[in-house]
């Protein structure tokens, strides 16, 4: 939600509505409570899958796991999204990982956008590509499964009079634009040959319009010490308590952030070197103090510590954060644990203290990308999101909704 909130900044300055529908409202207000945004709940799938598959290997398989198993629920869906669309009247769609709002737009007289990481857009091939190197499949299994889920989808779009697809890629591959909010080499689908690549921005630019704002950081109390100063933003897992009971009795400089950790237990097992926060840091001052980070895989925390040169243990908890851990493992800059192994992240861990190569390569990856700005990747998106509004075949009021 935080790469948003400077996108519905400068739409509502220049005079746009701007209208979110997204599946968590209590996270969604956190990030927007001072802004004149209209929230509205997603419809989504609340029970979990039957059959549910916990090892997917391409994009059709989160798609089934998303409600895409059985038609009355795949349709119903749909329904819910085109009365949104039905109430709202928007003049553009701008599409954040929601393909069945996306189908359920198809055919509407409306501008029609993607943004996210590579994950959320995946490339308009046939079959699917393997999402996961670790889970081959191979090309004939992964067009048989991915027919099948065509022809159900069909079977709803055609009930609704709707464009139907030949393939699933072709849902993204029909957008007007697709804007990718990372980098080619971060890119979850490394083989992408097409793509307007913006950047990535996530807490280093909480406060956008003030190219300046680091500077009005509040001055912080930083731990000190001669060894490697480390930054860890993660949340609950079995590795966490060994981890950073680790780092306390190495006497490294720490500081932590922790998303859902019991703090009150933790502090009862570190030392002074390590300090607690609950809360957020401003990420501007976290990459000027730092020298590891251990993050979960989070694609807008990884990319700004990465943009700073800072090396990175990933703990990945889900599939998304698995497959940019690959990528950023495969670039030399980065190691990863298991969640589940304490001894395997405090031996990354030390692998990564004692390895210079992996901090002189993501200096390297921040050398290649110092032009890179922000606030300058943040004024092309909302270009782009305004020529699409004043393009709409619709367009006969300052309106938008985005997802």
């Amino acid at each position: 939600m935080g790469r948003f909130r400077p996108i519905a900044e400068r739409l509502l300055d220049a005079g746009h509505r701007v209208i979110m529908i997204v599946k968590d409202l209590k996270r969604a207000a956190v990030f927007l409570t001072d802004l004149d945004v209209r929230l509205f709940q997603a419809p989504v799938k609340i029970s979990r899958a039957v059959p549910y598959n916990p090892t997917p290997s391409t994009f059709a398989h989160l798609l089934a796991n998303m409600g895409y198993q059985e038609s009355r629920e795949l349709k119903a869906m749909l329904s819910a999204w085109r009365n949104l669309f039905d109430l709202l009247q928007p003049d553009l769609l701008l599409f954040d990982h929601s393909p069945t709002a996306m189908l359920a737009a198809r055919g509407r007289q409306a501008f029609q956008m993607t943004i996210g990481t590579g994950f959320c857009c995946p490339v308009d091939e046939f079959p699917l590509p393997p999402m996961a190197p670790w889970r081959p499949m191979e090309a004939a299994d992964r067009q048989h499964h991915e027919l099948i889920l065509v022809d159900r989808i069909n079977s709803v779009l055609l009930s609704e009079k709707q464009p139907e697809i030949e393939r699933i890629g072709q849902i993204y591959g029909d957008m007007d634009v697709n804007l990718l909010t990372t980098f080619a080499e971060l890119d979850h689908y490394p083989q992408r040959t097409t793509g307007h690549y913006l950047g990535a921005w996530a807490g280093s630019t909480q406060q956008a319009k003030n190219k300046d704002a680091a500077a009005a950081d509040p001055a912080l109390d930083w731990p000190q010490g001669k060894k490697p100063k480390v930054f860890v933003y993660l949340k609950p897992a079995k590795a966490v308590t060994d981890l950073l009971r680790w780092i306390s009795g190495q006497g490294l400089p720490a500081v932590v952030v922790g998303d859902g950790l019991n703090m009150k237990h933790l502090a009862s097992v570190v030392a002074p070197n390590v300090q607690l926060h609950q809360g957020t840091l401003p990420m501007e001052s976290v990459r000027g103090w730092c020298d590891i980070a251990i993050l979960n895989g989070s694609h807008g925390t990884t990319c700004d510590l990465l943009l700073a040169g800072k090396p990175i243990l990933q703990i990945p908890l889900t599939f998304e954060q698995a497959l940019l851990t690959h990528r950023t493992v495969k670039m030399g800059v980065a190691l990863d644990a298991s969640p589940e192994q304490p001894r395997q992240a405090i031996q990354q861990l030390g692998t990564l203290l004692n390895n210079r190569e992996f901090g002189e390569r993501a200096q390297a990856f921040a050398k290649k990308l110092r032009w890179f700005n922000p606030v300058d990747a943040i004024d092309a998106c909302v270009e782009q999101i305004i020529k699409g509004i004043e393009s709409s075949p619709n367009s006969q009021s300052k309106s938008m909704v985005q997802f």
